[in-house]
């Protein structure tokens, strides 16, 4: 069976294909789902692009998931939301634009952090999985079990060290962001307080 990870970004699908791919499965990272593709062959693929796409027909899907102010203060310090700041790296504008595209509602806040973080509520809303995990719930049990979702056989001995440091950013406080419709209702769903 294929298997595709999929999410909100920043939220650890580099590290989980690494961890595929060190189990000996073919994993892509944002390879059949990105800005230019959206879908095509792939035994493992792990891209938060795939949201929007979901269900993949003949795909276990997994939708992971990371505490909402560590996800929304990683994406923020990548800058895929800030459109008036020049220095921010052109292929983030490009995201965040899509992203829009695809949520209108993103685009209606005045901020980069509120783009970023209603990008968090929408993105998360549009993925249908068949399972939903926590990074931070994740140990080699249970990347042992998705590994095996692909092939019966796959086995990693152990896990590979975080993957992509977020640039250094300030904290995000959850008073800087509790006005964005469905942020506590949904991190709470996900078991985030």
């Amino acid at each position: 069976m294929r298997l595709l990870v999929t999410g909100s970004g920043r939220c650890g699908t580099t590290w989980l294909a690494r961890c595929l791919r060190a189990a000996g499965i073919p994993a892509g990272h944002e390879k059949a789902f990105n800005l230019t593709r959206h879908g095509g062959p792939f035994v493992a693929e792990c891209a938060w692009q795939a949201a929007p796409y979901t269900p993949v027909p003949d795909c276990w899907t997994v939708h992971l998931v990371r505490h909402p102010l560590a996800t929304i203060r990683s994406r923020l310090s990548w800058g895929t939301f800030r459109f008036d700041d020049p220095a921010v790296r052109p292929v983030s504008h490009r995201l965040g634009r899509w992203a829009i595209q695809v949520c209108p509602e993103i685009g209606r806040w005045p901020t980069a952090l509120e783009r970023t973080a209603q990008h968090w509520v929408s993105w998360n809303r549009l993925v249908r999985a068949d399972r939903r995990v926590r990074l931070e719930d994740l140990n080699l049990g249970q990347v042992n079990r998705i590994c095996r979702i692909v092939d019966p056989d796959a086995h990693l001995d152990g896990l590979p060290p975080p993957a992509l440091p977020s640039p250094p950013s300030g904290p995000v406080t959850w008073d800087q962001v509790a006005h964005i419709p469905g942020l506590a209702e949904l991190a709470e769903e996900y078991g985030y307080r």
